[in-house]
């Protein structure tokens, strides 16, 4: 690591770059350090790809969100300076925005807290009344129902906005019709941009395999899977 502090201090962020990348730890800090690295390079398309990849690692990591914020707007910027028709996410529903920003762990960590009160206050209501009907219609039976119904209609929704799960290019692309070379361009894609997955990866050879993704609205097409950084 001090060898990497050198060169980006000497401003020698590509050897940097590299440098990281001959040692990957595939973890939050990992894609944090390879997002600062590439915003200081001028490539505001990859810093936000692995700064959107540490972010989802470590979830409200203050100084990971401010560098993602900066890192967003200069993509924006350059977006709106090649003309392109897509937004860093033109593609994700307000239920998918929202399971982008919970983790699974928490999720499920709300989950067996909330179970754990309802079944200590069922417990208590029933030793008091010896009455499963009677436990049940006290207003902390209500509540015990109401909240459980609450929280898996909460994890219902989380789960239906990673049907289709998010990844963010990682190279600039072109959108296809179909899996291949040989299928016509739909539109050029911009690193950086947010896409959604569609089902399961299609190989069209032992070195080719490619990704149906939903990049706009309703809008389908495919891009290589080594373009792509799955959240």
């Amino acid at each position: 690591m001090a060898d990497l502090t050198q060169l980006e201090g000497a401003g020698k962020f590509k050897e940097a770059i590299e440098s990281l990348k001959a040692a990957p730890t595939y973890d939050a800090s990992y894609f944090y350090n390879l997002g600062i690295l590439h915003g200081k390079s001028g490539a505001p398309g990859l810093a936000t790809a692995y700064l959107e990849k540490a972010n989802h690692l470590r979830p409200h990591d203050p100084e990971i969100q401010r560098n993602l914020n900066i890192a967003r707007k200069s993509l924006q910027d350059h977006l709106a300076n090649v003309g392109s028709e897509m937004s860093i996410d033109s593609t994700s529903s307000p239920i998918e925005l929202f399971s982008d920003r919970i983790h699974g762990d928490e999720i499920f960590g709300v989950i067996g807290m909330i179970t754990l009160i309802v079944s200590l206050l069922w417990i208590r209501a029933y030793l008091k009344t010896r009455s499963l009907i009677k436990t049940f219609l006290k207003p902390s039976g209500w509540f015990g129902v109401f909240g459980l119904i609450m929280i898996f209609a909460f994890y219902g929704l989380y789960r239906s906005g990673n049907s289709n799960p998010p990844a963010v290019l990682i190279a600039k692309d072109l959108l296809r019709s179909g899996p291949g070379l040989s299928f016509p361009e739909i539109a050029p894609i911009e690193a950086g941009v947010k896409v959604r997955m569609v089902g399961a990866p299609s190989s069209v050879n032992e070195n080719e395999n490619w990704q149906k993704v939903r990049y706009k609205d309703n809008e389908t097409a495919w891009l290589p899977v080594s373009s792509l950084l799955p959240l």
